[in-house]
């Protein structure tokens, strides 16, 4: 029963956010392993026909060596399989596939005059697993191989929505087989589909495909994403397939062309058949009244049409000379429908919408003025509404998705120093001519309360000044530059990542080296990268985090690092051990920084009084640590009673409450040999303070910008310091950036072998003798000197037990290699001694307490919360 009410408490521990991660990340593989839904097979209950997979690279189409089974149901057909002397209609599904294109086949067989063939394609159904392509090229390649094992030679084509172009592509390829070609509901010239552009288009179904791709493999749906209608297999087949030949196949037809469409379709204009029509002038052009389910909701009237005009085909005209009519203007519907796709586009990407939209009136489909004015209040709208986020939910907003994952706190302490200037409207309008700027800092004017029609209208001004220009370069050079593009149309996928990757050039180092500030920034940038003891924490321990699973798989123990201290702290002194545990049995020492625990348990006015106690017999500033927590997190410095109260009084988790030891710091890892009276001392690293002096002309945030050290970790002193940077500093003033001796807080770490001396190694020794069983131990002394510490004299502010190793992979002096060796012998000599005492017969700290209490110290989200003002 005690096992389990610690495996419970145990349990607690563990942040939600862990919870929700494990869990998440737990069904998710559930889902990709084991899925309950599954798309509904279609085919038909006769034996698939194995026919060449295709694929469609470069312009051609590629037969390959996969044999692919493809169902088909046949309607109309006698039980020879034979269609008499009925015409054969192939009839190819749009794209997403729906299931009502069955009974449309089977109504257009009751005729009797017609036979009629239903493939269905890959990539129609994610059950025929995967292909080379799911381009609508490929696929009528498929198709041509199916009639032909079916030895079906001479056949009409029927192809809806998307299958239209496989219809086209098919006809081109066997002009000699097909007899006539109806297009139902089906996509004509490029101009009319989506923004026009093939190479913008492919960009925008390039989007689709990832996300739905995201959705079906990262989130816990179970397969139920393959049942959307839009899902992945529908933004590949539209990516694959190049719809900027339909025009060429279209000229080259030489076929009767029947064409059905809906005077309300919202996905295909009714322009886009009226435009296919005047291309071929003997075509037969039906428009009925309805939208994309046209064809299903009068099927009736359309299987009539369709049958009377396969089985009297209309005599062919003369091809006329080859001219290109004019695209008409978007009218009606059609019209609205595309400002308000520019509009919600501009909630997305503001400027690539702009340049988007003048591509369009370059190819004449909507014109300047209006492009023009959907983009800018699309603009304006969306700048309105970050700022009245901000204004109405104040700083709540940064704590809340997804602005938390895009604003940083610090950055709106920054920003704010600007717009408390007179010229902060400025800064706010500013920002609508540097990209990627403009959602935190409308945010931030939002919670800043900056005057509404004052704002309003100059930020109205800023998007008539900045709009057009942007539409009359698309309209101008977009599309000569997609033009030339059209010939890399294959390689559309690295164009879009080279695009990105220019974009981020652009934005992120060109624009900003031409600025003082910004070429700081990129020194900040490339010594973050060539620097290995600047990477993330996550970087650069993960080698050591790996060297401890190898280490203990070794021992057969995951948990052997952990009885290297016996019963010192709940864990070893691992992380995530509680402060005052580990501190306990050296508090008698006058070399032991005085501190008190306060816990949650007591009363406030009981941790109140003793706090107050404390304050008084040491006076200000006191350093307030939670007792579970790691590199500083959650550290604060208290200067008075006003902020003792305040943060004593609002707890919300156990805390220690230490004195303040001013002089130099050092972090120490010390060692013991299991079963003898000895002691070593493995490294000494140094804390050193990142300080820069004032020179009563420029601001914090330019001192930092301008030391040779400080600008390595500029973002961190600027987090840690953002309620301050536009303050001048006077002459003379030193200011230290760090805000803490932890390298999470900014502290330079340097390795100091030459301050290992007898005199150090003994009083560590007599200090650890407070603590037999402790083998190894990382601590944390502050002395006035350096000569001082090597002759023994120092304050433990703090010590850490197993795999606390040093800090030495922060130095950027030594090589990376010589400070993971070194690291890689403390672990060794930790896991050693904890071996050593498991064969002792000591007892082994629980999987569970240890992953729990890791858990809870690394759950944190407060690491830079560190300065009270």
């Amino acid at each position: 029963m005690q096992a389990f009410d610690q495996s419970k408490a145990n349990l607690r521990r563990v942040p939600p956010k862990w919870w929700i991660a494990v869990t998440y990340l737990v069904l998710v593989i559930l889902s990709n392993t084991f899925p309950i839904f599954s798309a509904v097979e279609k085919q038909s209950s006769q034996n698939p026909i194995f026919v060449p997979a295709f694929d469609y690279k470069d312009d051609r189409v590629i037969p390959t060596e996969k044999q692919i089974p493809i169902h088909a149901n046949f309607y109309g057909f006698d039980q020879n399989n034979s269609a008499g002397d009925k015409p054969v209609l192939v009839y190819i599904h749009r794209v997403p596939w729906d299931s009502r294109g069955n009974q449309f086949c089977a109504d257009l067989a009751k005729s009797g005059k017609v036979a009629v063939v239903e493939p269905y394609l890959p990539g129609f159904a994610s059950s025929y697993g995967s292909v080379p392509s799911h381009s609508m090229e490929a696929n009528a390649q498929v198709v041509a191989a199916l009639l032909e094992k079916r030895g079906i030679q001479k056949y009409h084509l029927l192809g809806q929505g998307l299958g239209g172009v496989a219809v086209l592509e098919l006809t081109n390829l066997h002009r000699d087989r097909v007899e006539s070609v109806t297009l139902l509901s089906a996509p004509g010239v490029q101009a009319f589909e989506l923004l026009g552009n093939p190479l913008v288009n492919k960009i925008v179904y390039g989007f689709q495909g990832a996300f739905f791709w995201g959705v079906a493999r990262l989130t816990p749906n179970f397969g139920a994403a393959d049942l959307l209608p839009w899902d992945r297999d529908y933004a590949k087949t539209v990516f694959d397939t190049d719809l900027s030949e339909n025009k060429k196949l279209l000229d080259e037809l030489n076929r009767p062309l029947l064409i059905i469409h809906g005077d309300s379709d919202l996905l295909t204009p009714v322009d886009a058949a009226r435009y296919t029509a005047k291309l071929i002038p003997s075509a037969r052009l039906k428009v009925y009244h309805g939208g994309r389910d046209v064809v299903f909701e009068q099927k009736e009237v359309v299987a009539g049409e369709i049958v009377d005009f396969t089985t009297n085909l209309p005599k062919l005209s003369p091809p006329l000379p080859s001219s290109n009519p004019p695209i008409p203007h978007a009218i009606g519907m059609h019209y609205w429908m595309l400002l308000l796709f520019i509009i919600v586009c501009t909630f997305v990407a503001e400027d690539p919408t702009c340049l988007a939209s003048g591509l369009m009136v370059s190819v004449g489909i909507i014109d300047f003025w209006s492009a023009t004015v959907a983009c800018f209040v699309g603009i304006f709208i969306g700048d309105m509404t970050l700022y009245m986020i901000g204004r109405v939910f104040g700083r709540q907003a940064l704590g809340r998705a997804p602005f938390k994952w895009i604003i940083k706190e610090h950055k709106v302490n920054q920003w704010a120093g600007w717009f408390s200037t007179p010229k902060g409207m400025l800064v706010v309008v500013s920002s609508r001519f540097v990209p990627a700027s403009r959602l935190p800092t409308f945010i931030t004017a939002g919670i800043m309360k900056l005057d509404l029609m004052r704002l309003g209208l100059l930020l109205m001004v800023a998007a008539l000044i900045w709009t057009p220009p942007l539409i009359w370069l698309g309209y101008k050079f977009g599309d000569d530059g997609m033009r030339l593009l059209h010939n890399f149309k294959s390689n559309a996928v690295w164009i879009i990542v080279g695009v990105l990757v220019a974009l981020h050039i652009l934005t992120h180092w060109l624009v900003p080296s031409l600025t003082w500030r910004g070429r700081r920034q990129i020194v900040m940038k490339v010594r973050g990268f060539i620097q290995p003891s600047l990477w993330p924490s996550w970087i650069v321990y993960f080698p050591i985090r790996v060297g401890i699973i190898f280490l203990t798989l070794r021992h057969h123990s995951l948990t052997a690092f952990a009885s290297a201290n016996p019963s010192f702290g709940r864990i070893g002194g691992f992380i995530g051990d509680a402060k005052s545990l580990l501190l306990r049995p050296f508090q008698r020492d006058s070399r032991c920084c005085p501190h008190i625990a306060l816990s949650l348990e007591d009363k406030v006015e009981e941790r109140l009084k003793e706090a107050q106690a404390f304050a008084v017999c040491h006076g200000y500033p006191l350093v307030f640590k939670p007792e579970v927590s790691e590199d500083g997190a959650g550290l604060r410095y208290i200067k008075n009673d006003e902020q003792l109260n305040r943060w004593v009084g609002n707890a919300k988790e156990d805390f220690i409450l230490q004195k303040f030891i001013s002089g130099l710091e050092f972090e120490v890892v010390w060692r013991r040999n299991p079963g003898q009276d000895d002691g070593h001392i493995m490294a000494i690293v140094q804390k050193n303070d990142i300080v820069v002096m004032g020179d009563g002309e420029q601001t914090l945030e330019e001192l930092i910008w301008l030391d040779e050290f400080a600008v390595s970790r500029a973002e961190l002193f600027i987090q840690c310091h953002a309620r301050d940077l536009n303050k001048v500093i006077p002459a003379g003033q030193k200011v230290i950036l760090n805000l803490s001796g932890s390298y999470g807080h900014g502290a330079r770490c340097l390795h100091r072998p030459d301050l290992n001396t007898p005199a150090l190694v003994q009083a560590l020794t007599t200090l650890a003798k407070r603590f037999p069983a402790l083998h190894y131990a990382r601590f944390d002394l502050r002395a006035s000197s350096e000569e001082e510490l090597k002759a023994g004299r120092f304050l433990m502010t703090s010590v850490g037990g197993c795999c606390h190793v040093s800090s030495l992979v922060r130095d950027e002096s030594l090589r990376f290699s010589r400070s993971y060796s070194q690291v890689w012998q403390q672990l060794k000599v930790c896991l050693d001694a904890g071996a050593h005492n498991l064969k002792q017969n000591v007892r082994p700290v629980r999987l569970d307490e240890l992953m729990a209490r890791w858990s809870q110290a690394n759950g944190r989200s407060d690491n830079f919360v560190v300065s009270e003002e």
